[in-house]
């Protein structure tokens, strides 16, 4: 959904920790930017209306990927079903930097999703279905900024 929530709320800036799993994942990571919001009952209940689930908060958390930054497919490969939800905060992205979002089942072609601000991106994944953030161009000169939520389904 493009332009989910316009204007794109301020929220307080994270404090940020690089996270790194050689082969897995580096990238910086901090607390999600509207996590009440994504909590909340209201967001929830839209969230079921809109997917016919009943999804159960997790976890939210507010990811940065810059130049060099990445995520793999197979930092996955354990989590169950799952409701990822992700709002993009990129102020700008050129398609040639990468970054873009990657989700895989084995069943699928790959559903690849390309940064774009103020966007949300509500996906359902199942247990050997995977998700990652591909590799950020050493040229990019901005930064892929998201809240990354996820949702426990039965």
């Amino acid at each position: 959904m493009s332009k989910f929530l316009d204007p794109v709320p301020i929220g307080s800036k994270p404090k940020f920790n690089r996270k790194e799993k050689i082969g897995y994942y580096n990238r910086q990571e901090g607390s999600a930017i509207l996590d009440d919001f994504w909590k909340s009952s209201e967001f929830i209940q839209f969230l079921e209306a809109t997917t016919g689930l009943k999804p159960k908060f997790r976890e939210a958390n507010h990811i940065c990927y810059s130049a060099g930054d990445y995520s793999l497919l197979h930092t996955e490969e354990s989590e169950p079903r799952r409701l990822t939800v992700t709002y993009d905060f990129t102020k700008s992205w050129k398609q040639e930097w990468g970054g873009y979002d990657l989700y895989t089942s084995p069943e699928n072609d790959p559903l690849i999703c390309n940064r774009d601000p103020g966007s949300l991106m509500v996906v359902k994944l199942e247990e050997k279905d995977l998700s990652c953030t591909r590799y950020v161009s050493q040229k990019a000169v901005s930064v892929a900024q998201m809240d990354r939520i996820t949702y426990d389904l039965d």
